[in-house]
């Protein structure tokens, strides 16, 4: 009974480390291109969701062994609310990656003139002279990227927000820069978290097809 606990236990190791690394590994890839890459920001968090939700469901397994059946219903109506609360929308906005803040506001900047939008910085957030249309940047450092977020009615962010994210794609394609520090850093630890799960795999290998031959018949 207690080898069947210890399969699962590493098939959930492997299943939440696993994405992380993946993660890590693509990250570093990106930051050490020599140009940025833009995404929408509804892509940038369904990514990162995909990689954490393997945490979300570790516990899972104790909560069956114990039969608490009704917690773990209550905690997963809570996790699939919590996400649809923090999914951005469609049109809220881009993350590029493997730039500084710096230079995501210089670009942008150029892309908003390009397009014959006047308004004003303050900082890292733009606003029209009409204040009918705000962008704000901000950044998360040891990712290497800037979150670009739109604020607007919804018939402005339709005619404005692809217009502005086509553009900026295009000037971040003109980007010529060496591979960041970040980038090898993240593929370090990339690697080293794929070693683990490998690692426990490699001990518990018998376990492993043992549940495999019983399950598969």
């Amino acid at each position: 009974m207690n080898e069947g606990y210890e399969v699962v236990d590493v098939l959930m190791l492997v299943g939440n480390v696993g994405p992380l690394a993946v993660y890590f590994l693509i990250l570093g890839l990106v930051n050490s291109h020599a140009r940025p890459f833009l995404m929408t920001s509804r892509a940038d968090f369904l990514a990162l969701t995909s990689v954490l939700l393997p945490v979300l469901i570790w516990p899972v397994p104790d909560f069956i062994r114990a039969g608490l059946y009704l917690w773990l219903t209550l905690g997963l109506l809570l996790a699939v609310a919590l996400f649809v609360r923090l999914l951005p929308g469609r049109l809220d906005g881009f993350v590029v990656y493997n730039v500084s803040v710096r230079q995501c506001v210089r670009m942008l900047n150029l892309s908003l003139r390009r397009l014959g939008l006047a308004g004003r910085w303050k900082g890292g957030a733009w606003t029209s002279d009409d204040g009918s249309l705000s962008v704000c940047v901000r950044g998360f450092a040891p990712l290497r990227n800037a979150s670009i977020h739109v604020e607007s009615t919804d018939s402005l962010r339709r005619e404005w927000v692809p217009r502005i994210g086509a553009d900026l794609e295009g000037r971040l394609k003109s980007v010529a820069q060496l591979p960041s520090a970040s980038g090898a850093a993240l593929v370090v630890a990339g690697v080293t978290l794929m070693i683990l799960p490998m690692w426990m795999v490699g001990r518990h290998i018998h376990d492993l097809v043992d549940a495999m031959t019983h399950v598969f018949g």
